[in-house]
């Protein structure tokens, strides 16, 4: 990013650039991303006790590709169904609003079973226009840039990095009207040395659950990577991944619908033999002081932390990784898992190119409407529809912004000609499968810029890579 206020160069990591920003903010004004000329307006926030730069809703794609802002379409993914009407920006007072499709208090009534993201039983008992519990988790994944792949990014996301990104995420985020971080929990890193200041955090965090006088029990948000279930005598224990020493419970009719709805998920994942299994829950704290799960969402992630949906989007992945190209994952959020989205967008070629990839290649109502968005979307588009070995990709080039940038009319200079649109590619090449990569255990990525993958819609106000919790080696 190339962020300007006032005609002047802006730096939020600096005490100068926070002094400017908390001026700014109190009079309204909008700093300028001069990745592209004319430059997309970005608002002011507050996240953590500092002050950041977000892009304006609707902006992602007038940003240069290669720019931190830089996000592809709404449309391609499943965002565009749910903004303004779900997800809630208001840029003066720096927030965002989730209405949420799930309560989040405890009541006298039988909870339903967990949901799926793409279930049909979830799309007729979650009301239209609202979050289900798996969308919240696709909604922070998102707006952490998660979803984002860079090759620089090669051994450097882990599981620390993940919490600061997700926790960072949720800041100035309303749910129910309360802040999303009060009541939401993402397990530490854990480090055996620092078991107490964890569990205190933890405790902390627990406490903004206890309910008022004799008023409803609140529930709070549990996003973890999901370990293991053992059955007892009254339920089931679910253990998660850097909480060894916090269990949460679950009873038998839970337990039994949790096996039936993501059984074939976890089976995948132990087939792959890498990658981790992201499980988001609401939960109340027990009388007696101990977790209670109530509904339950699911998301599969690679060992690079992006989501995939099936083997073949995992084949795209692996290569896209092994080839060591850029990309953005698209969410589906509250959509079908037959709805057409694009799988992923490349962000290092000269202009975006969308990948669209076709998880069953008989279904042929789902090709139909994967054929059709492919070849109405803005985007130039590789497609991997058949049985064939995949078509090589698009070749990576030099983006916009390193180059020259898009001019305009009103700056006078001759505007770029409209995109003109390529035909859809197929599969018709060859592809290998990427081999299993060696991680580098000890290193945490940058607090800022492209090799975080943490929030580079927002300039990191944490000002230095100590700000992120280091990983023990």
């Amino acid at each position: 990013m190339n962020l300007h206020l006032q005609q002047a160069p802006l730096n939020p990591e600096t005490q100068h650039g926070q002094d400017a920003l908390a001026d700014a903010h109190r009079n309204r004004e909008r700093v300028e991303c001069r990745c592209r000329i004319p430059a997309p307006e970005m608002y002011i926030a507050a996240a953590a006790g500092k002050f950041i730069v977000k892009r304006m809703p609707g902006t992602g794609p007038d940003h240069a590709v290669d720019c931190a802002s830089f996000l592809p379409p709404e449309e391609l993914s499943g965002l565009a169904h749910l903004k303004e009407s779900a997800i809630t920006e208001d840029p003066v007072s720096g927030t965002t609003t989730l209405k949420l499709g799930f309560p989040m208090r405890k009541n006298s009534k039988a909870r339903p079973a967990p949901e799926m993201t793409g279930g049909k039983a979830a799309d007729a008992r979650v009301a239209p226009r609202k979050l289900t519990i798996t969308s919240v988790l696709h909604f922070l994944w998102h707006e952490a840039d998660l979803g984002k792949w860079y090759p620089a990014m090669e051994g450097k996301r882990y599981w620390g990095v993940v919490h600061y990104a997700l926790r960072r995420a949720a800041a100035a985020t309303l749910v129910k009207g309360q802040d999303l971080s009060r009541i939401l929990y993402v397990p530490e890193y854990f480090k055996p040395d620092s078991k107490s200041e964890i569990a205190a955090r933890r405790r902390r965090i627990f406490a903004n659950l206890r309910p008022v006088g004799s008023g409803a029990t609140p529930f709070g948000l549990l996003i973890a990577e999901y370990k293991g279930m053992e059955p007892t005598a009254h339920g089931a224990r679910f253990t998660f991944k850097h909480t060894p020493d916090c269990s949460f419970f679950a009873d038998k009719k839970l337990a039994k619908k949790f096996e039936k709805v993501f059984g074939d998920q976890l089976r995948l994942i132990e087939v792959i033999g890498k990658g981790h299994a992201i499980m988001i829950a609401s939960f109340f704290i027990a009388k007696a002081g101990y977790p209670v799960l109530q509904e339950i969402g699911m998301m599969l992630v690679t060992e690079n932390w992006i989501p995939f949906e099936g083997l073949r989007e995992l084949d795209v992945q692996n290569t896209l990784s092994e080839q060591k190209r850029a990309f953005q994952k698209q969410m589906r959020f509250n959509l079908s898992g037959n709805a057409p989205i694009a799988s992923a967008v490349l962000l290092d070629t000269s202009d975006p190119v969308a990948l669209f990839v076709a998880s069953d290649p008989d279904d042929a109502d789902t090709l139909v409407s994967l054929k059709k968005t492919a070849e109405e979307g803005r985007y130039t588009s590789w497609c991997w529809f058949d049985d064939c070995p995949m078509r090589p990709f698009p070749k990576s080039g030099l983006p916009p912004s390193k180059g020259q940038s898009r001019q305009t009319k009103e700056a006078g200079v001759p505007a770029v000609p409209e995109r003109a649109k390529a035909p859809i590619e197929t599969s018709r090449g060859g592809q290998d499968k990427a081999p299993p990569r060696e991680r580098d255990e000890g290193s945490a990525e940058r607090a800022a810029g492209q090799d975080t993958g943490m929030g580079t819609d927002q300039q990191n106000p944490t000002t230095s890579p100590s700000s992120i919790p280091q990983k023990d080696t």
